[in-house]
């Protein structure tokens, strides 16, 4: 009977541990599944403010915890870390075109300040809420799909000099990088953050004027910086700068070309 007794309560406990586990795993998976949720763009719907622009727009990378978006001027980038329902952004960053009314440096400086005292968000029915605490700060919903993703884009930055060349192309969320005038091209996906972030530095950029683009410096005249051009096409219309040194474009462009190379940086790192 003693021992029956003991088998008994043995099991009891066995059962126990196994159900706190499984309670454990759930509730980690709960975790998980709320963070990956957050993966792709949402358009801002809502914030403490009137006048709110329509592309507002904020893109999470669950893979790279890397978040961007557009705040009503400029585009942002930076990192995040979530737990659950909690979130924190970090090195919050944004390129630094001037805004062309006052309501746009009214709506810039709003998004980030908000995103900066993010604690936690919700989720549901692709709606997302950004909060600190209770108190909501933003609100979003997730994104089918983008306007500017169904644009003809293709984007190329060249730059050669004697013994060096480099050709990037980025086009179709891929990114193509030549070393030497002869070389095989390295063809690697373009992230979907890096990706937003061209299109909406594209589409803030007024192309008709990249012929006119005057280079801020002309070493490249007397040998003195490898020679180098933007090359847009959008829509089956081709927009080229004219030549400028490599490492100085024109500070409308400067941003821009920045990321191109960055990307192509990051493309060699994994190749």
């Amino acid at each position: 009977m003693k021992t029956t007794t003991i088998l008994l309560f043995a099991i009891i406990l066995n059962a126990c541990g196994a159900s706190n586990k499984v309670a454990t795993k759930l509730s980690d998976d709960n975790m998980k599944n709320a963070q990956e949720s957050l993966n792709g763009t949402f358009t801002v719907l809502g914030m403490d403010m009137k006048n709110l622009t329509e592309d507002l727009t904020i893109s999470f990378d669950e893979a790279n915890s890397k978040v961007s978006g557009f705040s009503g001027c400029n585009s942002f980038f930076g990192t995040y870390t979530a737990n659950g329902n909690t979130i924190k952004f970090n090195g919050l960053a944004s390129t630094r075109k001037m805004c062309a009314d006052e309501n746009g440096n009214m709506v810039e400086s709003k998004i980030m300040a908000a995103l900066g005292e993010v604690t936690n968000f919700e989720i549901k029915d692709k709606k997302l809420v950004l909060l600190n605490a209770k108190k909501e700060l933003l609100s979003a919903t997730k994104s089918t799909e983008s306007k500017l993703t169904q644009d003809t884009i293709k984007i190329e930055y060249r730059a050669h000099a004697r013994g060096n060349f480099k050709n990037i192309i980025l086009e179709n969320k891929t990114v193509s990088v030549k070393n030497k005038y002869d070389g095989k091209p390295i063809v690697l996906s373009c992230n979907d953050t890096d990706w937003d972030m061209l299109l909406k530095m594209v589409s803030d950029t007024n192309l008709k004027t990249l012929a006119t683009l005057e280079a801020p410096s002309k070493a490249h005249q007397y040998d003195g910086a490898a020679i180098a051009n933007l090359i847009i096409t959008k829509e089956g219309e081709t927009y080229t700068t004219p030549a400028f040194d490599a490492g100085n474009p024109n500070k409308d462009i400067e941003s821009l070309v920045n990321l191109v190379i960055k990307i192509a940086e990051v493309t060699k790192e994994k190749n």
